[in-house]
């Protein structure tokens, strides 16, 4: 009891930028890229920007985990699916945080389509709920999320993404509320084997957050990844390989305050849609 306890004091008090840990970064190739993710057209735009699904074009399945700072009671894990049809592209996703006397749960339904070569739209509905031990209640609220893209050139590609706009709020026992999370970026290709991209994060509850993240493509089927951020100050790292329907992303981030923390992803490629 006394360590859960130590433990529940850490997550509410002593890590103040994860207040809603849920409207992060999914997936191994944002998480290595310093975190860039709102101008990304891969699997896990399914969680970080839904306008990115609109370029994916085969049934898939993926999972996510994240271990931070060596403590599987901070632990983030991910799963989603991806649906294209001919109208678009359907998404579901669960994502959940923590551990079994406090975790954070979110159940995710989203919907992209492209609207000619220059316009991308995504919208989230999001189901979020928060349990404290067995003997609070659990908390629960809605909100939902938005975002678009756009090709402004063949190599060059504007995000824009928004968490919970209608201020929802699901209060936890140190009154912390679900934060407003404003994500505005790009990404271009600087030649067909290197990608280089860049964003800030806006959330109302702390600082706002610059980062860059670079991705070197050095076989057909390897990549390279690095990224820093800015809030809290993190350097990343990370590789990719793609086999046959298979996708693996690993990497790992480094803060000077909290160490190290490792991410993994796995992407399941299952059919091939028929649009």
């Amino acid at each position: 009891m006394k360590r859960n306890l130590l433990l529940i004091g850490v997550i509410l008090f002593s890590f103040p930028c994860y207040s809603w840990d849920l409207s992060g970064i999914a997936g191994g190739r944002g998480s290595s890229m310093g975190f860039c993710s709102v101008a990304s057209n891969d699997f896990w735009s399914v969680h970080n920007n839904p306008a990115g699904m609109s370029d994916w074009r085969t049934m898939s399945f993926g999972l996510s985990y994240e271990n931070r700072f060596f403590m599987k009671e901070l632990s983030v894990y991910n799963t989603a699916c991806i649906l294209p049809v001919k109208f678009g592209v359907f998404g579901m996703s669960y994502s959940r945080f923590g551990f079994e006397s406090y975790n954070e749960n979110k159940v995710s339904l989203s919907y992209a389509r492209a609207f000619g070569p220059y316009l991308k739209i995504g919208l989230q509905l999001d189901y979020l709920m928060v349990k404290f031990s067995d003997n609070y209640v659990k908390r629960r609220t809605a909100t939902f999320e938005l975002g678009l893209q756009s090709n402004i050139t063949d190599d060059l590609c504007l995000g824009v993404y928004i968490f919970n706009p209608t201020n929802s709020k699901i209060k936890s026992i140190d009154n912390q509320h679900i934060p407003i999370v404003l994500r505005f970026g790009f990404s271009y290709k600087i030649t067909k084997d290197f990608l280089a991209t860049t964003e800030v994060e806006y959330d109302n509850q702390r600082k706002l957050d610059y980062r860059i993240g670079l991705e070197y493509n050095t076989l057909s089927d390897f990549y390279i990844r690095f990224g820093v951020r800015t809030n809290p100050a993190t350097a990343c790292f990370g590789v990719g390989y793609t086999l046959n329907r298979i996708i693996v992303d690993v990497g790992a981030t480094m803060n000077q305050y909290t160490g190290v923390t490792f991410q993994s992803s796995l992407i399941f490629k299952i059919k091939e849609a028929g649009l």
